[in-house]
């Protein structure tokens, strides 16, 4: 009889079985994922390594490198085909490969898994040109199937030290700086920067300066006005604001500085730039440069003319004018030089005259020399100035002319002395041949009219004291004539005393009574009753007055009204002689003084009776104008000093 075993054990049996068999393909399903998801965490691991901006390369227990990424290749500038199965000493430097090596093998031996390498965390690289270039290195190891793998990461680092390097080079730039640089924070407004040349300027030290702000040293600037500079920084209205104040130094002497301020990134925080400049120096050169400017602008203004500079044209376009242009030529400066309305080649100077300066400045300019030329101007009223000009020339680098400097003044008045001194020498000149001719001839016409005279009275027939009359007549003019040369000559001398103008003219007039009736001409005086005496030569006063009244007599052939007029002014006596005659031109009124000048017939005058009446006055301290149109008539004006005590003494 067989035993089997019970049927509900068998079936507890295969339920184990099928529930094992289950928890193994469960497990199995687990391992491949693990073995799944490891592939796929190192498929995640290599494609990090690959990407990585840090050198990674892994090396065996040889050194041997196994993996080099791609920023390995980049950094060390060698393929990776090239670097597997190599060690790494090819990418340190020759001197330092056996330190390297046993650094290495020391760090595998001390079972540490991560460290960092060489001294201050850097270590030299060797690039494949050759290169040597600083890195930042860690290294860790790991175990795998009883085999040691070591990771090496390597950061280059060679620009970073170039940036620490430069702005160290620039750090000691700016903390030697001779300006002022400060850096103040944006919110506490605390100095937290203050370069070497600023601490020594103001007198405080670093640690005193972190716990003060800008507004401590700006005595003069209100905090309302210096936070409304910062506002433009901080709202971007401005990139930079510039503007002068002053500083106050620790021993609380200021200064004045311009400061430039602006609003800059540091480190992740805002701050405030400020680069101070001490403008002591350059506030004293400012104030003696503004003296300067002061001084030449007082001393132009006060030159007697105009100071220029021109181009070198035709035209003397000017490129400045003083303003004594408008005294000088009566254009005010920018009508000559702005608007250039106004051209001084065209239309102020006289064109006569124009192309000789412009050749005498031309040759000076040739020669390198300064140049002086006299010429003359018509001024915006149309009257005439003679001018005399010095200047030089304005000379490049290579020689071209580029301008003309130089200044212009009014000798109208010189060149009037100088027309005078000239008169004046000819006139003595004219005196002395005129004294010697009076005496030469006077002597044998007196003996002509004598024995004339004489034959005269003896002649028996009417026809022989006719011809006679005739001799007398003409030798009395030729007497006359001498007469007035020696009046001319003055060789008499003056006496002068107190005289009563009135009482000359009253005895001038009783003389040419019956000329002035004859003429038809009508007597008007006009006399002061309270009449000032004059010092003068009372003969010589009678002259003047007959010599005028004369020439007015013939300027009035055909009739006509002759006024005289005595009237006191400040300190003068004015006789006044107008006629209604012919007139006298404006070319002829420029020389009636002169000697032997006349607007006569010939032989209505000798041209001496002028120039005799000029000389008087002048010996008397006086003087005499003359106006005249023509066809209306002319007035003569004698002015002669008055009468007083003191004068008298002198005289």
């Amino acid at each position: 009889m067989s035993h089997d075993p019970p049927l509900p054990d068998l079936h507890r049996e295969v339920s184990v079985l099928r529930q094992e068999l289950a928890e193994l393909r469960a497990v199995q399903a687990m391992h491949q994922e693990a073995r799944d998801g490891l592939e796929a965490i190192e498929q995640q691991l290599a494609g990090i390594i690959h990407s990585a901006m840090d050198a990674i390369i892994i090396i065996d227990d040889d050194q041997r490198i196994v993996v080099f990424n791609a920023a390995a290749e980049e950094i060390f500038q060698c393929p990776a085909q090239e670097a597997l199965g190599n060690t790494l000493d090819q990418f340190i430097p020759l001197p330092l490969r056996f330190a390297h090596r046993e650094h290495v093998r020391q760090f595998a031996e001390t079972g540490a898994t991560s460290r960092r390498m060489g001294a201050g965390m850097e270590i030299s690289g060797l690039r494949g040109n050759g290169e040597i270039f600083p890195l930042e290195a860690s290294i860790s190891q790991t175990e795998r199937s009883g085999k040691r793998w070591l990771t090496v990461i390597l950061r280059d680092i060679s620009q970073r030290k170039q940036n620490e390097e430069r702005l160290s080079y620039l750090g000691r730039i700016l903390e030697d700086s001779v300006n002022e640089i400060y850096v103040f924070d944006d919110t506490t407004l605390r100095f937290t920067q203050v370069n070497k040349g600023a601490r020594e300027n103001i007198g405080h030290t670093m640690e005193e300066l972190r716990v003060m702000t800008p507004l401590d040293l700006k005595p003069d600037l209100p905090n309302d006005q210096f936070l409304e500079l910062l506002a433009l920084l901080r709202t971007g209205q401005r990139e930079q604001v510039v503007f002068r104040t002053t500083h106050r130094r620790k021993d609380r002497t200021t200064y004045p500085v311009e400061v430039h301020l602006q609003l800059i990134q540091e480190e992740g925080r805002r701050v405030f730039l400020a680069i101070i400049m001490d403008l002591t120096e350059r506030v004293a050169t400012e104030q003696e440069l503004q003296e300067a400017q002061r001084t030449l602008t007082t001393l132009i203004k006060n030159l007697p003319g105009m100071v220029y500079r021109c181009e070198n044209d035709r035209d003397w376009t000017m490129e400045f004018v003083s303003p004594s242009c408008q005294d000088l030529t009566g254009y005010p400066p920018e009508k000559l030089v702005q608007s250039r309305e106004v051209s001084y080649g065209r239309d102020v100077m006289f064109q006569e005259d124009r192309e000789r300066v412009w050749q005498e400045v031309q040759g000076a300019l040739n020669d390198r020399k300064p140049f002086q030329s006299s010429y003359r101007i018509r001024t915006v009223e149309g009257s005439v100035k003679w001018v005399w000009e010095q200047g030089c020339g304005i000379f490049s680098e290579t020689g071209e002319v580029v301008g003309i400097e130089g200044y212009v003044v009014d000798i109208t008045q010189q060149r009037a002395l100088e027309d005078q001194l000239r008169k004046t020498e000819r006139l003595a000149e004219l005196g002395t041949l005129a004294s010697g001719m009076a005496h030469e001839i006077g002597t044998p016409m007196n003996v002509i009219l004598g024995r004339a005279e004489l034959l005269m009275r003896k002649a028996p027939d009417k026809s022989t004291r006719q011809g006679l009359e005739t001799i007398v007549t003409q030798v009395e003019r030729i007497t006359k004539i001498m007469n007035q040369l020696l009046s001319f000559a003055r060789k008499r001398p003056t006496v002068r005393q107190r005289v009563n103008l009135e009482t000359v003219m009253i005895d001038v007039l009783d003389v040419l009574q019956e000329r002035l009736g004859k003429n038809h001409i009508q007597v008007l005086k006009t006399i002061s009753p309270y009449l000032p005496t004059v010092l003068a030569d009372p003969d010589h006063m009678n002259q003047v007055l007959l010599n005028l009244i004369l020439n007015a007599c013939q300027a009035m052939a055909d009739g006509g009204t002759l006024s005289l007029t005595l009237h006191p002014t400040d300190d003068s006596v004015e006789l006044t002689v107008q006629d209604t005659g012919t007139g006298i031109s404006r070319e002829e009124l420029a020389k009636i003084f002169d000697p032997f000048f006349s607007t006569k017939a010939v032989g209505e005058g000798t041209g001496l009776g002028l120039t005799v009446v000029h000389g008087i006055l002048q010996e008397h301290q006086g003087a005499i104008r003359v106006t005249s149109v023509p066809g209306q008539g002319t007035t003569f004006i004698v002015s002669l000093p008055m009468y007083s005590e003191e004068v008298g003494r002198k005289a």
